[in-house]
């Protein structure tokens, strides 16, 4: 690793990273300013999951999934919906220009003519996408542990702190593997092409899975399959199988990007 490319990156980068955690912040405080007025329906909420259709019930929670919980409803409304987009776009977008972004301004070239590895340039750059990730889940996760005693929240602040590993994996696992399309191509925007294309992807075989029985075969195959945070907050129960997929994940794609860029030519 080196302290110079992490400084760099640090001060081109922090301005985009203070934007996303303040944004996520904020999102997450609007959500909290809304429980109090819905904790006094909550058999109206019930009532209206329960009128739902069985499949739609699955798609966006789960069989024994209870929305009208403050969990549940963190869930639904939060953290596998717009913090899940704002994330995703968060991590391709450092992740992308790690590499390709700096291929395309013509700036890679230069960087690679000091007496730098290429090894050692990946390697900051994913520690860098590791320390920015692990901050913004820490802005949007603190307003929640922070509030949810304000506003009546009956939450766990040991599945709160139990969901930080699994969220940083899971996001991790799309970072790494937009990561590895940004060796790839010369141009930031096919690498954010190919990411979002594959992403998407992910999230319908998600959907499809849990609503088709014959799909639900390969729903291991979406690494959605492997984010569930009401699990954590609802039962305290940590996936250690899901874990090690998403480590795996992160694991192979970086040592991938690691042996991909370090054999390709980078003249644009």
């Amino acid at each position: 690793m080196n302290l110079n490319i992490l400084r760099r990156a640090i001060a081109d980068k922090r301005i985009t990273i203070l934007v996303y955690a303040a944004g996520l912040a904020a999102y997450a405080v609007m959500i909290l300013a809304i429980w109090p007025s819905l904790r006094t329906h909550v058999d109206t909420l019930n009532q209206l999951w329960q009128s739902y259709p069985a499949s739609i019930r699955k798609a966006f929670g789960g069989e024994n999934f209870a929305f009208a919980t403050f969990d549940g409803f963190l869930s639904v409304e939060y953290l596998k919906q717009m913090w899940v987009i704002v994330m995703i776009a968060f991590m391709v977008s450092i992740a992308t220009g790690a590499i390709a972004g700096e291929i395309e301004k013509g700036t890679m070239e230069l960087l690679l003519s000091q007496p730098i590895s290429r090894r050692a340039i990946l390697v900051t750059r994913h520690f860098f996408l590791s320390l920015s990730t692990l901050l913004i889940i820490g802005a949007s996760l603190a307003p929640i542990a922070a509030g949810a005693p304000i506003v009546g929240g009956d939450l766990r602040n040991l599945g709160l702190l139990l969901l930080i590993v699994p969220a940083f994996l899971f996001y991790m696992a799309i970072g790494s593997v937009s990561f590895f399309f940004s060796t790839i191509f010369n141009s930031r925007g096919r690498a954010i092409f190919t990411s979002l294309g594959l992403i998407i992807f992910w999230y319908a075989l998600d959907i499809l899975a849990k609503i088709n029985d014959t799909i639900s075969h390969v729903h291991f195959l979406s690494l959605f399959y492997y984010w569930d945070p009401y699990r954590y907050l609802h039962d305290l129960n940590f996936a250690w199988g899901d874990a090690a997929v998403l480590v795996g994940v992160i694991l192979v794609s970086t040592a991938a990007a690691v042996i991909w860029f370090e054999r390709r030519d980078v003249a644009v």
